[in-house]
């Protein structure tokens, strides 16, 4: 056998599809924000972003960028008696860690980058509350969460986009609470209320 032979075939392409394109389109609008391209260098990378079929293609447009790196860093939120808060445009690692005795930890994923296909959250509360706000078509399981007198409630059980990110809760709760949860849509103004427009989504 030659040694063509012997080397095992690479594996085949991943082929991405519209969310995948929609992460790196947000990262690369984000690193205009923080000065990191130009407006033009961005109208060349988006339209890489929506033609790219696989995954190396992808990874090409963004590859220069901080994200992926700052996305490999876990995030740890401990706080006693107080209250703590984590929202506005960040990068979601792959690993987060909150954990509160009698205070409050607001995490909202709302406005976040997420690179990642599973996002796992240790969770620990004693007798405050952890409240997770999470975009429309994610999809949570906070089935590995243990609790004792306490409440987990997960709110956040709409229809799930196709290649949105998966939310994996696990941790214990003691007497306090763990609530998942969407955004409140937006209310309608007066004029629109008058003329029957229904409720922005």
């Amino acid at each position: 056998m030659t040694d063509a032979q012997d080397k095992p075939a690479p594996p085949p392409a991943v082929r991405v599809g519209h969310a995948d394109r929609e992460i790196a389109a947000r990262q690369l609008h984000l690193a205009v924000e923080e000065g990191r391209l130009d407006l033009m260098e961005l109208d060349r990378r988006l339209v890489t972003v929506y033609t790219a079929r696989t995954t190396d293609e992808l990874m090409a447009v963004t590859a220069d960028l901080p994200a992926h790196a700052m996305a490999r860093e876990p995030i740890e939120l401990r706080i006693g008696s107080g209250s703590r808060t984590k929202a506005g445009q960040w990068i979601v690692p792959a690993e987060i860690t909150a954990e509160c005795s009698s205070g409050t930890i607001k995490i909202n994923f709302t406005q976040t980058l997420c690179p990642h296909r599973e996002v796992v959250l240790h969770a620990s509360v004693g007798s405050g509350t952890i409240k997770l706000i999470v975009p429309r078509g994610w999809l949570v399981d906070v089935d590995r969460v243990q609790t004792k007198s306490g409440d987990v409630r997960n709110k956040a059980t709409g229809p799930v986009l196709p290649g949105a990110p998966l939310l994996r809760i696990d941790g214990r709760v003691g007497s306090g609470g763990l609530i998942v949860k969407y955004p409140r849509r937006p209310r309608r103004s007066f004029l629109e209320w008058l003329r029957g427009r229904p409720r922005p989504a």
